[in-house]
C-alpha cells in the first residue's frame, strides 16, 4: 500500500512536471514562430521551466502578463483564489442537474422499459453525448436570441456572470453531455438489476416495490452510476474552458484560455495545474469510495491518474 501511495505521487508529480514544460512550448512556439524555431523554443520552454518549477517549491506561482502594458500583471495564486470558486460552483451546480435528470430519466425509462418513453430517452440520451459541447452552446445563445426576437423580452442572459439567471445557459450546457451518459447507463443497469433473480425474489415475497426499489435496485445500481458520475465530471473539466470562454464566465477556464491569447505562460500553467489537480483529486476520490460502496472491490486496485 505504502509503495502504491509513493509511486502515485511521483507519477502525479511527474505529470505536473511535463504540463509545465509542454504549456510553456507551445506558448514560446506560437512567439517565436510556429514548427521552425522549435529548437530554439525547446531551449526557452526549458529555461522557463526550470525557473517556474523552482519558484513553484518555494510557494510562488509567478505574476501574470496584463494586456495592457501600463497596468501591472496580477500574481497568478491571486488570480486562481479569484476564479477558481466560480469554476468549482458552475461544476457543481451542473453536475447535480446530470445526476439528478440523468438517474430519474434512467430510472423512468428502466420501469418502462417497452414503453415508447425509454425509446425517446434512449435516442435523446444517445444525441445529447455525441453533441459537442460549443455546438450546444450555440444551439442555446441562439434559441436565447430568437426568444428575445420573438417576444421581445429577456428571458435568460446569454452572457456574462451572476448568481442568478447568468446560470441557466453555462450550466445546461455542462450538464448536457453528463446528464445523457447518467441516463444511458442508469437505464443499463436498471433494466439489468430489475430482472435479477433477487429482485424477483423480493417482488414474490411480497414487498412493497417502492422497498426493492430503494433497498435493491438503487443500492446495486450505485457502482457503475458512481462510475459514470465521475468519468463525466473529468469530462465537464475538459470541456469548461470553452464554456466558460463562450459565456464569460469569469472561471479558470476563461483565465486560462484569455492567458493563451495574450501569451501569457505563467497564468495559463497556473491554470492548467489547478484543472490537472482536479483531475487527480476526482481519481483520488475513485479510489477512497470505490472500496467502500462495492467490497469486491476493497483488494482491487481501482482508479489511474
Amino acid at each position: 500500500m505504502l509503495l502504491r501511495l509513493i509511486w502515485r505521487l511521483i507519477s502525479i508529480v511527474v505529470l505536473l512536471i511535463a504540463l509545465i514544460f509542454f504549456v510553456a512550448l507551445l506558448i514560446k512556439l506560437g512567439e517565436q514562430g510556429g514548427l521552425a524555431a522549435l529548437p530554439s523554443a525547446i531551449s526557452s520552454a526549458f529555461e522557463f521551466s526550470a525557473e517556474y518549477i523552482k519558484g513553484l517549491a518555494h510557494g510562488d506561482m509567478g505574476e501574470g502578463t496584463s494586456p495592457y502594458r501600463s497596468v501591472s500583471g496580477t500574481p497568478v495564486f491571486e488570480e486562481i483564489r479569484r476564479a477558481l470558486p466560480n469554476s468549482l460552483a458552475l461544476l457543481g451546480i451542473s453536475l447535480v442537474l446530470a445526476v439528478v435528470v440523468g438517474v430519474y430519466l434512467g430510472m423512468a425509462s428502466a420501469l418502462r422499459r417497452s414503453s415508447r418513453l425509454a425509446g425517446l430517452v434512449l435516442f435523446a440520451s444517445t444525441l445529447g453525448i455525441s453533441t459537442p459541447s460549443f455546438f450546444a452552446a450555440m444551439l442555446l445563445i441562439w434559441f436565447g436570441v430568437w426568444l428575445f426576437t420573438a417576444t421581445g423580452q429577456h428571458f435568460f442572459p446569454i452572457a456574462g456572470f451572476g448568481w442568478d439567471a447568468h446560470l441557466i445557459l453555462p450550466s445546461l450546457v455542462l450538464a448536457a453531455r453528463p446528464a445523457a451518459a447518467v441516463t444511458r447507463l442508469s437505464y443499463n443497469s436498471f433494466v439489468e438489476i430489475l430482472e435479477a433473480d433477487y429482485v424477483r425474489t423480493a417482488h414474490s415475497k411480497g414487498l412493497h416495490p417502492k422497498l426493492v426499489l430503494l433497498n435493491h435496485v438503487l443500492r446495486n445500481a450505485g457502482v457503475p452510476i458512481l462510475t459514470i458520475i465521475l468519468v463525466s465530471l473529468r469530462f465537464s473539466l475538459a470541456v469548461l474552458p470553452i464554456v466558460e470562454y463562450i459565456f464569460s464566465w469569469p472561471g479558470i477556464g476563461l483565465s486560462l484560455l484569455t492567458a493563451i491569447q495574450i501569451g501569457d505562460a505563467t497564468t495559463a500553467i497556473g491554470m492548467i495545474l489547478t484543472l490537472a489537480l482536479l483531475f487527480v483529486l476526482v481519481n483520488l476520490i475513485l479510489d477512497f469510495i470505490y472500496p467502500r460502496i462495492d467490497p469486491r472491490l476493497r483488494t482491487a486496485k481501482v482508479g489511474v491518474v
